[in-house]
């Protein structure tokens, strides 16, 4: 395959024919490790790696989680090659739950499911981004303006439930401060719409998540935890123990922190493991 606007390949010389897919959103300068950082580690030529890419399906917030699902899935369908598992980071878990769902419908047999730090679409994750984001900025504008639109997000976080209509007003926000922070840089348009549509792209990605409320999809789900007490599995316990302890068919815990995740050398050998051709035909029964 040569890399589209819907997957890029990030692994695998094998001459065996199954796809491995991984949900994710990634971006230049983003903090968190990467699936390609994970599958450096392991024995990753025995398996042909594909990775979402949805900035390329919005640059506004607009598509609904359908739209993402299916540009994905048709496009793997069109190949004709067996995905032997589905893998979801973060807001990517609930994707790939039914990205797999969709998949076993397909083909002959499911996929594995491998979650890491699954989590449910989270406007307050999603406000924290955006905070994380309007802080690269404090050094050109002030802080005056960063502490505004910061204010003012926490407050639409704090009086809507609607996912959407808070990622359109995040959106507003962040551009009312990035564009007078490029007008002092006197940054060229292209440079302007790469870093917008970027920020723009991942709110887009969560708020579509969000159509995907439900986490019964992850039953057959092998989750991969991270040691942050406020992400993935490790959260849901603190608030709803016993739906933590059921949601997922199995957990397999790391040191860790969140943002470490994939890179964790312990993980990429659990991975390794998992995928094996001797694990796959386990899973696939489980």
């Amino acid at each position: 395959m040569e890399n589209n606007d819907v997957w890029l390949r990030i692994g695998g010389n094998s001459s065996r024919n199954e796809l491995v897919l991984a949900v994710d959103f990634t971006a230049t300068g983003r903090p968190d490790a990467r699936f390609s950082d994970l599958f450096s580690l392991t024995a990753a030529g025995r398996h042909h790696v594909w990775e979402t890419m949805p900035q390329a399906i919005a640059t506004d917030v607009g598509p609904g989680g359908q739209e993402y699902l299916d540009r994905w899935f048709d496009s793997v369908r069109e190949t004709g090659r067996p995905v032997s598992a589905v893998l979801g980071f973060c807001a990517g878990s609930v994707y790939a739950a039914a990205l797999a769902e969709r998949l076993t419908q397909w083909q002959e047999s499911a996929p594995q499911l491998i979650l890491f730090d699954p989590e449910l679409a989270n406007p307050l994750g999603l406000y924290w981004q955006f905070h994380t984001s309007l802080s690269l900025f404090e050094s050109i504008v002030g802080p005056e303006p960063i502490s505004v639109a910061n204010t003012e997000g926490h407050h639409i976080l704090e009086s809507t439930d609607d996912i959407r209509v808070l990622g359109t007003e995040l959106v507003r926000l962040f551009r009312g401060v990035s564009e007078p922070a490029f007008d002092a840089l006197d940054l060229d348009e292209e440079s302007r719409a790469e870093f917008t549509e970027s920020f723009t792209a991942f709110v887009a990605y969560v708020v579509a998540a969000g159509d995907f409320g439900s986490m019964e999809n992850w039953h057959r789900a092998v989750a991969f935890s991270s040691s942050s007490p406020l992400s993935g599995l490790n959260r849901l316990r603190s608030t709803d123990p016993e739906t933590a302890a059921r949601v997922v068919a199995r957990e397999i815990q790391f040191g860790s922190e969140h943002m470490n995740l994939l890179r964790d050398e312990a993980a990429a050998k659990a991975l390794d493991a998992l995928l094996s051709p001797q694990d796959l035909s386990r899973q696939i029964r489980m």
